[in-house]
């Protein structure tokens, strides 16, 4: 059997975990740290808000951590950028699971109607 051509410059793949596991595996425990303290302090119906706002802030933190670095030097790795999304994704997430009514009357705050 002839041998196949490849591209130049092609190499096998290597099995195993990517170098961005360690950075994935710090962002998981950033997301689902703050989430089990919250659930194990806070009353129940403020959690996913209190969550969300928090995720918003991280969101925004990496985001100006990244503008703040300079331009990636590496497009084949994750950035401050790309883990910021990730966050907004989750604040987006638990925005929309948070009870809102729930948070209004924790605040002291009346739902559906103006505030006086």
């Amino acid at each position: 059997m002839a041998p196949v051509k490849t591209a130049p410059g092609w190499r096998e793949p290597v099995l195993g975990l990517p170098r961005s596991a360690l950075p994935l595996a710090a962002l998981s425990a950033a997301v689902t740290g703050p989430l089990a303290l919250f659930a194990w302090v806070l009353p129940a119906g403020i959690v996913m808000s209190a969550f969300a706002l928090r995720a918003v802030g991280m969101a925004g933190t990496l985001a100006v951590a990244d503008r703040v670095t300079g331009p990636p030097r590496r497009t084949d790795r994750p950035t401050l950028r790309d883990i910021a999304g990730a966050v907004a994704l989750v604040a987006a997430t638990a925005t929309v699971l948070a009870d809102i009514d729930g948070t209004a009357r924790w605040l002291g705050l009346r739902a559906g109607s103006p505030r006086q």
